[in-house]
């Protein structure tokens, strides 16, 4: 990854600026250490319990003018590095982040590559990686990945994410084209379904409770008097109905060659074959097997 010069520039410029900021840094470092080395002369040999440290830091920020949280920065970090550890040629701001990780006097000396310039330079975001944290700005898949998945804490927010992400063409082909994603979606298909239908089940008991008096809601059939064969016929829809119902969810049509698809698609189409006879039979009377259903039978038969 690497960082381009901005179009208002030209190369010469931009290189000319950078050579004039990377000095400036380097003069305020200096008396950023400057005002630690400072605040570390003032604290020598007075006592260090009781809140003087915070009085004394607190009243001198104050007086010359500076946030006692900044002054207190300058002189920690300054104790972390002895004047003959530190580099006058890498800002305050790398110190400051290296000013607690282990061996950071052998580590100060070796200069990284900086992924942006390709050069070997201290920038803050090498410092912060350095010190084993989350850089400010990721340079590689795995750091972008925790930097989102930091970002992304919440359920709500990550759910947003997706959802957005989706919208993208190219991410649902991704998506869809893994294997293990497409197991996860299922199995949350699974749970969406499992979850409204709990819900179901609690609003018809939470109803049959609150109902004093339930009206007289008589089947259209009774069960005590209606023909075997309807009873029959009856039985047989219900037990297609939930069958389907809990199969049909689970389907994930990408995985399944064209051959599985065909001969699905031909079940359907005997299954509405089948259902145009019982319809006929019931408004007509007529229970005569339509001859194109009779062809597809016997060609299964003969199969």
């Amino acid at each position: 990854m690497t960082t381009a010069i901005p179009s208002t520039f030209s190369k010469k410029e931009w290189d000319r600026y950078v050579r004039l900021g990377r000095k400036l840094v380097k003069k305020m470092s200096g008396l950023q250490f400057d005002l630690g080395d400072l605040m570390i002369e003032m604290l020598h040999e007075r006592p260090h319990g009781h809140g003087e440290v915070t009085e004394i830091i607190e009243s001198f920020a104050h007086a010359i003018g500076l946030a006692p949280g900044t002054l207190r920065k300058y002189y920690e970090v300054a104790r972390q590095w002895p004047k003959a550890k530190r580099r006058a040629d890498v800002s305050f701001s790398v110190h400051a982040e290296l000013a607690y990780t282990r061996s950071r006097y052998a580590k100060i000396r070796k200069d990284p590559l900086d992924p942006f310039t390709h050069e070997r330079h201290w920038t803050v975001n090498e410092a912060i990686r350095a010190a084993d944290r989350m850089p400010h700005t990721p340079t590689n898949k795995e750091e972008r990945l925790a930097k989102t998945r930091s970002l992304l804490r919440s359920d709500e927010d990550a759910a947003d994410a997706v959802r957005e992400m989706l919208g993208r063409p190219d991410v649902r082909s991704r998506v869809a084209s893994d294997h293990r994603t497409r197991n996860l979606m299922r199995q949350a298909q699974y749970e969406h379904w499992d979850q409204v239908e709990e819900a179901v089940d609690a609003d018809e008991e939470l109803a049959l409770e609150v109902e004093e008096e339930p009206e007289d809601l008589s089947p259209v059939v009774s069960y005590d008097e209606g023909p075997l064969e309807i009873l029959r016929l009856l039985g047989n829809f219900a037990a297609f109905f939930v069958s389907l119902q809990k199969t049909i969810p689970e389907i994930h049509a990408q995985d399944y060659s064209e051959e599985t698809k065909e001969a699905v698609l031909e079940n359907i189409t005997k299954a509405r074959s089948f259902l145009d006879w019982c319809e006929s039979a019931i408004t007509t009377g007529k229970t005569d097997m339509d001859k194109a259903l009779a062809r597809l039978l016997e060609d299964e038969e003969g199969e």
